[in-house]
């Protein structure tokens, strides 16, 4: 907590290296000045209280010392505010992820979310001050607002004429992401680097301190923390990685089981803590670490299966039995599916139809037509049959489907596209495709062409199409934020020559990325990541499994 050497002859400082702060740019009354000697008394009085707090919480009850904060948490702000007819002066922190406006009074007041920062939580419903619990009221204010009416009505039975009856905003980020279009989102499993790849659970994104969070900031402006793989039983302490360090999970295959004893078996049928009591018998320390290691590498493999071929639901719309009662559907705002993280106006990767592929252009093969076919969610569905009782439900996606194409720039009509496509402007449809767009037309040198999405021809394409489990290949990722994490030089390739690649290529599909035995619906993130991490999960405030 405090460093070894005093910072002067009265205090020892403490060091708070976590924060939510976010250095809101505009915010009210005025910046602390170094030569107004109130302003500077205010700011160690309040850097003294809060220090003072956190040492009587959980410093030694002998230490004798007096401590102050050696700065405030990055993102977070002391200001004055002047009041000219008294003449006095009042002093607030501001930073909290509430919002520019919110900010504490005191020091006691801000010395609650300081226990809760230099905590193991990344929960903010576990910090007792009270600017998170008017945090957490807002967002379920909000979720509710987004909620359709009540559950148990009558709807008629889902097929391609039904109108989409959710539509998710698109001005702010999905709670547990920080953007529709980054890379990462919390719950997610990924591949990072720590000597070799790892695979890891996102369990929380905190912007980097001193970083400035522009509207749009890409996954680079993060840290991330991690849940390493493995079993619960070994204990893995979380990690905190930058993005370079890390991959998606569909961009490498799960490698097999090297143990004899593991093949043919899952996760939840391997009596872990036997194997764990007869591996950890090596009395030599360091076989018996290297042991361990490899136990818990053999595990991360069988969980990754285990997740990536399950699924949960989170944000109930609506629900009802179909007319006729055979079945009984259920309308999400989001999914996590196997290993990602996916919300209602999010684009999927798709597999195509049987029907034959036009081919676009010389640029463009069918092979590459089929690699960028996504599917924009409207709806997310989960349809369990009225009988047999216990019968497995099966989940299934709405959406149009679109494919991006390379036309002739001062034409891009309908006549002048494939026969069957529709053009369609990329801001109708969401960030992603903006982006998308925006990446490819940079790209492109050649100034009589350009690239636009067109809605491909389907059997009802103003109303979308059904697509079941199976056909969701995973994540559509913009390119130019996929391949800066997973492959920068290969990006900077494809900018030099003026000629893109289909990013899809460079991304397993989720059956092709070491798929074991189906799981199907799991109660929620926490159930299907089980006994795989070695930390309790919590779901991203603003959603609510179900």
């Amino acid at each position: 907590m405090a460093s070894s050497s005093a910072q002067n002859d009265e205090y020892w400082p403490i060091h708070i290296a976590r924060s939510d702060g976010q250095g809101y740019a505009q915010l009210d009354h005025v910046a602390l000045r170094d030569d107004e000697e109130q302003d500077v008394a205010q700011r160690e009085r309040w850097e003294v209280i809060v220090a003072g707090h956190l040492q009587n919480q959980i410093g030694p009850k002998d230490d004798k010392r007096q401590y102050k904060l050696a700065d405030f948490p990055k993102g977070y702000e002391l200001r004055c505010a002047v009041r000219t007819q008294a003449g006095t002066r009042d002093y607030y922190l501001y930073g909290h992820p509430a919002g520019p406006k919110a900010h504490y009074r005191t020091p006691g007041e801000f010395a609650l979310h300081a226990l809760w920062l230099i905590s193991d939580s990344t929960d903010n419903s576990q910090c007792p001050c009270d600017l998170c619990s008017k945090y957490l009221e807002k967002a379920k204010q909000e979720l509710a607002k987004t909620q359709a009416a009540p559950t148990q009505t009558q709807f008629p039975a889902p097929t391609p004429t039904q109108q989409p009856q959710y539509q998710q905003p698109q001005h702010q980020a999905p709670p547990g992401t920080t953007g529709w279009t980054n890379v990462f989102r919390v719950g997610e499993l990924i591949w990072y680097k720590h000597a070799a790849w790892r695979l890891g659970v996102v369990l929380a994104i905190t912007p980097k301190p001193g970083t400035p969070l522009s509207p749009g900031a890409s996954d680079s402006s993060y840290h991330f923390t991690l849940a390493p793989l493995g079993h619960a039983l070994l204990q893995q302490a979380s990690i905190v990685k930058d993005c370079q360090f890390m991959r998606p999970f569909l961009t490498f295959s799960v490698p097999n089981t090297a143990m004899d004893e593991l093949k043919d078996k899952t996760f939840e049928t391997v009596d872990w803590p036997a194997l764990a009591a007869r591996y950890t018998q090596e009395p030599d320390p360091s076989k018996r670490e290297v042991n361990r290691q490899i136990l818990g590498l053999e595990a991360s493999k069988m969980g990754a299966r285990t997740i990536n071929d399950a699924f949960s639901t989170f944000d109930l719309l609506r629900q009802g039995a179909t007319p006729d009662g055979a079945l009984y559907v259920q309308h999400y705002r989001g999914i996590y599916l196997g290993t990602e993280m996916v919300f209602v106006g999010d684009p999927v990767r798709v597999a195509s139809d049987t029907q034959p592929t036009q081919q676009l252009d010389h640029h463009q093969s069918p092979s590459d037509a089929n690699l960028n076919l996504v599917m924009l969610i409207t709806e997310i569905q989960v349809l369990t049959p009225s009988s047999p009782p216990g019968a497995r439900p099966t989940l299934q996606f709405k959406g149009n489907l679109y494919r991006t194409i390379r036309v002739p720039a001062n034409n891009t009509t309908p006549n002048n596209l494939p026969q069957g496509l529709v053009p369609v402007p990329a801001e109708s449809l969401g960030p992603a495709f903006v982006e998308e767009l925006a990446t490819r037309n940079a790209i492109e040198r050649d100034n009589s062409m350009c690239w636009t999405w067109a809605l491909v021809a389907a059997a009802d394409q103003q109303q979308g199409v059904l697509r079941p489990e199976h056909d969701v290949l995973g994540r559509f990722y913009v390119t130019e934020k996929l391949m800066s994490v997973i492959d920068p030089p290969r990006l900077q390739a494809w900018v030099q020559r003026g000629l893109l690649e289909e990013a899809p290529a460079y991304l397993n599909n989720r059956g092709h990325s070491g798929g074991g035995i189906y799981v199907g619906r799991r109660a929620g993130r926490k159930a299907t990541l089980g006994e795989a991490v070695g930390v309790e999960f919590s779901a991203p405030v603003g959603i609510v499994e179900n």
